[in-house]
């Protein structure tokens, strides 16, 4: 149980999706969001945990860091509502990685576990590699504004 009581939200009570950000010289940026698809309310608190996964199922090295802001507070989804968390990754060469064609490995799906839980669901990559070493960082989830609180 979380501070309001909810259960946490489960993997398979949440869809996902990326909304691609702006790109900056050398990053990349999104906006996953998660969706509460269960027929009952649950809360995120937290991080949680990513990592890729290339066209053949195995993990494409992912190096997933949190970063202080926001920090992480309870986000309560009733059924239908979605939490974010913004993400930014490397787009430029680290350390013993290709300078020509890609850095590394292809990814097409982000592998997202919710905070305090072990089992995870999948969103659809099309964001392209992930530089140094696949180093992607976020914040904590926060609420969206796309829920409509009265």
């Amino acid at each position: 149980m979380t501070a309001s009581g909810l259960p946490a939200c489960p993997a398979s009570q949440l869809s996902g999706r990326l909304r691609p950000g702006s790109p900056e010289v050398g990053h990349r940026r999104a906006t996953l969001e998660v969706t509460n698809r269960g027929d009952s309310p649950c809360a995120l608190n937290g991080y949680g945990d990513l990592r890729l996964l290339g066209a053949d199922a195995r993990t494409v090295p992912t190096d997933a860091w949190r970063q202080p802001h926001p920090a992480a507070t309870e986000v309560v989804l009733d059924p239908g509502e979605a939490a974010v968390r913004e993400l930014r990754w490397s787009a430029r060469p680290g350390k013993g990685e290709p300078a020509d064609g890609p850095c590394q490995p292809e990814a097409v799906r982000l592998e997202v576990t919710p905070p305090d839980q072990a089992e995870s669901f999948g969103v659809p990559w099309s964001l392209g590699p992930v530089c140094r070493g696949g180093w992607i960082a976020g914040g904590a989830f926060t609420e969206s504004t796309s829920n409509a609180r009265p």
